[in-house]
């Protein structure tokens, strides 16, 4: 039974009844937001799951994701997310990344590129869709048009989102880079997963790289190496006028059975970036840093 109806057939079914007249998208986000909300109140305040927040997370995201992926699709993708225990903390990852991923699928449901997010998203590792889905959420952070840029597999436009501003600030292209949750911390891997990223950026602007790195790399290190390693890397380019860094920090519960979660953003930009290009770098690092979300849309679960 799908517990969360997807907007289309929302639209489809139940908005012909409430507002015959209407097609405005955001209209109809707002109300099938507000229903699918109350739903999930519902849901919390069930004898049944009342006191166990993170069940119905659970049960919703996975119910997300069987509706547009499938069942056989999240049960591969997701095997190990409900094999919990104080021994094995293996599901740590796949139960973190099925709850964020279905959010995020929720969330861009109303888009016009939300198709080529599914596409992307099926035929790709979860842990690299998961993380455009988070830029894709971050960008909207700020005033301007998020797009997803369709791939076409030729140097300087094979970037993955583009971002226009309105006024006088300039179009920005950006480039979404997950590294592997097993790759080593060095030097060499810092350059070329950035070497990669500019190759992919158009050679005429100046764009963003987005960089998730693996939460192995988090440390001491970490903080005394990485910026020289940006430094250099970006020496060797034009195109990238700043990098952004996800940093996820994870955390058990002394039973090992919940886990919680923190993103910390580190922000690396171009000396020598156009001043409206870093002026507005620096707007969106302060709005990722501060954790505000005004522009962004919000999965209820």
């Amino acid at each position: 039974m799908t517990l969360i109806p997807a907007f289309n057939d929302f639209v489809a079914t139940s908005w012909p009844q409430l507002h015959p007249q209407d097609a405005n998208a955001d209209a109809q986000w707002a109300v099938y937001d507000q229903a699918v909300s109350e739903r999930v109140q519902a849901m919390l305040a069930d004898p049944f799951t009342q006191g166990h927040p993170g069940m119905v997370t659970d049960l919703l995201a996975e119910d997300v994701l069987e509706t547009f992926f499938g069942p056989e699709w999240v049960a591969k993708r997701f095997a190990q997310a409900d094999t919990r225990s104080q021994e094995d903390a293996r599901w740590v990852l796949p139960a973190h990344r099925r709850r964020e991923l279905a959010r995020r699928v929720y969330e861009f449901q109303s888009f016009p590129w939300f198709q080529d997010f599914l596409d992307h998203t099926r035929t790709n590792d979860v842990a690299s869709a998961l993380y455009e889905g988070d830029v894709l959420s971050a960008l909207m952070h700020l005033p301007g048009t998020v797009t997803r840029n369709k791939a076409k597999g030729v140097k300087g436009e094979d970037f993955d989102v583009i971002v226009q501003f309105p006024g006088e600030r300039p179009r920005v292209p950006v480039e979404v880079k997950n590294k592997d949750d097993d790759a080593a911390f060095t030097d060499t891997a810092v350059r070329k997963i950035l070497k990669k990223a500019a190759s992919q950026l158009p050679s005429e602007e100046i764009g963003w790289v987005f960089l998730r790195i693996p939460p192995a790399w988090v440390g001491g290190r970490l903080e005394e190496e990485y910026p020289e390693m940006l430094h250099d890397a970006l020496r060797q380019t034009s195109r990238i006028g700043a990098v952004f860094t996800a940093i996820d920090k994870f955390r058990l519960n002394a039973e090992r059975s919940k886990v919680s979660t923190s993103r910390f953003w580190h922000y690396f930009p171009r000396d020598d970036a156009p001043p409206a290009l870093r002026e507005t770098s620096f707007d969106l690092f302060r709005l990722l840093d501060q954790g505000m979300d005004y522009f962004a849309p919000r999965a209820p679960f």
